[in-house]
């Protein structure tokens, strides 16, 4: 025979006080019972935030990974970086800061501002409440273990059948209700932490790793919200861009250098956006600018600008310094077409900008 059963023995047989003790103890293990169903149920929903944890930590890792190697030199930036110092995460960021946060709050161990971010006022707040609750079940267990005391000092109690046995159960609830303080604040880290890394990893996923520009998907992303967007409202332009005699410059000189020259277009395509363009890695050597509000001509205009800025530049890498250049091919979308029709004309005039001797601008709407 059990404790348990044993107890329910003795709480069935008339108590020689008048069954009050018995009563206590039957409260206690009802509380008890209560007690471990809501902890054996954190217990679950912690396991399950500590499997999707390790999962998003391996994740991360691998994104982590390829983004460390297109952004070796932002450990050296530590100095300027205005870095929330709670989170580390970039306050006052835009456009590139926005593609390198994730590897600073991992890497950097730079903390200028003492100035917290709205996520981090949010985390606590919620950490506030989970404290309250933690706390809860410790002024819980604190009351309970002061009655414990009492009934222990009590001489009426002295000799009872049934006081060592609710010595122990009082003993048992409160230890159980110090863990279920304990597990609510691991759950609460394990969410927390969750939410951080999901954030991270949807940011990774849009993030092209060596160049540091927003990737295909980002900007499909993007080509969407503009196509919506101009259903009723100001239309947009796209160019494909495509580094000239690539293939040669990775043959020549090795792919170090043809990496330096992707990185250093990438660095140049995103100072020369204006305010509502985008500009990402379309694959290889290829970018594509979305220009907002942009007829045929403005568009050209633009880029004809920015060809020209990019043959009058210079890619440093070491001791080479190489001369790029770069064609471009414009079309504008029209309301009633998809913006894959845009992406269309524009690869066809990036075709027809290679035909007639590279380096140089093509609007579809020419051909």
């Amino acid at each position: 025979m059990d404790r348990s059963e044993q107890l329910a023995a003795l709480l069935a047989e008339p108590a020689p006080d008048g069954s009050a003790l018995a009563a206590l103890c039957g409260e206690v293990i009802g509380d008890q019972k209560r007690l471990h169903n809501r902890l054996e149920r954190i217990s679950r929903i912690s396991d399950g935030y500590q499997g999707e944890l390790m999962r998003a930590n391996r994740e991360l890792a691998a994104a982590n990974e390829r983004l460390a190697k297109a952004l070796d030199d932002v450990r050296t930036l530590s100095g300027f970086i205005p870095i929330c110092s709670r989170c580390k995460r970039v306050r006052d960021d835009g456009g590139f800061w926005d593609d390198v946060e994730t590897y600073i709050g991992k890497h950097s161990e730079a903390v200028l501002g003492h100035s917290v971010c709205p996520d981090c006022q949010d985390a606590s707040h919620r950490h506030a409440g989970v404290v309250a609750i933690a706390q809860t079940q410790n002024d819980e267990a604190d009351a309970e273990g002061a009655h414990l005391t009492a009934v222990l000092a009590n001489a009426a109690w002295q000799g009872h059948p049934l006081r060592e046995e609710y010595e122990r159960l009082s003993m048992g609830f409160q230890k159980l209700a110090r863990r279920l303080g304990k597990i609510s604040r691991i759950s609460d880290g394990f969410q927390t932490q969750l939410k951080h890394l999901n954030v991270a990893l949807a940011r990774a996923s849009l993030t092209d790793p060596l160049t540091g520009l927003p990737n295909r998907r980002a900007m499909i992303e993007q080509l969407e919200r503009a196509t919506e967007i101009a259903r009723n409202g100001p239309g947009y332009a796209v160019a494909m861009i495509d580094i000239d005699h690539f293939k040669r410059i990775n043959d020549t000189f090795g792919h170090a250098i043809g990496d330096a020259v992707l990185r250093a277009l990438a660095s140049r395509l995103h100072a020369a956006q204006r305010e509502g363009d985008f500009v990402a890695r379309w694959g290889g050597e290829e970018f594509l600018l979305l220009l907002s509000g942009c007829d045929a001509h403005t568009a050209r205009a633009l880029c004809e600008t920015l060809r020209a800025a990019i043959e009058d530049a210079r890619v440093e890498h070491h001791d080479k310094h190489l001369a790029v250049t770069v064609s471009i091919g414009v079309a504008v979308h029209e309301p009633v077409l998809s913006f894959e029709d845009a992406i269309r004309d524009a690869d066809r005039a990036l075709y027809a900008a290679k035909s007639y001797g590279r380096n140089t601008v093509v609007c579809a709407e020419d051909l």
